[in-house]
């Protein structure tokens, strides 16, 4: 039998300080998805992709301008490394690690604790696809057929 890489779970992040390193397009998407499952969310980046500028504003995303410090994983449950320099994602990732929170390294699945699915959302319902970290973008066309084909087989249309 093969063993799982990740086990598929559902994690509370309500009100737990989760740290995002990297402003850019994957870091946005993670800082995002924690800030709506309700998670303190803090960004470290010099800079951050404009989709985070509202969340930022309203206070659903805090970010600290400059450069990642290892003090900035103080406290923190849940930290991702989601720059573009593989040497910084691995140094965050190792010293989290250390510190006792739970990683996600966007560009190393085996260096990761945690992988965020494709999620498909819908009427009380949510469903995550994932391919062990290996291709996001193949979680993503997955997802993306699954809700195809629920709302092509709803004549109601469909609950997700």
């Amino acid at each position: 039998m093969d063993k799982l890489r990740f086990l598929p779970v559902g994690l509370a992040v309500q009100g737990k300080c989760c740290l995002i390193v990297g402003g850019g397009a994957v870091g946005t998407r993670k800082a995002l998805t924690l800030a709506r499952a309700g998670a303190a969310v803090t960004i470290v980046s010099p800079t951050v992709a404009d989709d985070l500028l509202e969340p930022i504003e309203d206070g659903r995303v805090q970010w600290v301008e400059g450069s990642f410090l290892e003090e900035h994983l103080d406290g923190a449950f849940l930290v991702v490394a989601a720059t573009d320099d593989n040497g910084l994602n691995a140094r965050v990732v190792r010293e989290a690690g250390r510190r006792g929170a739970l990683v996600c390294d966007a560009s190393s699945a085996e260096r990761s604790h945690v992988i965020f699915g494709a999620l498909l959302e819908g009427e009380g319902v949510t469903m995550a696809v994932f391919t062990d970290g290996q291709d996001p973008g193949a979680a993503r066309r997955t997802r993306d057929e699954v809700r195809d084909l629920l709302a092509r087989n709803r004549p109601e249309g469909p609950r997700i």
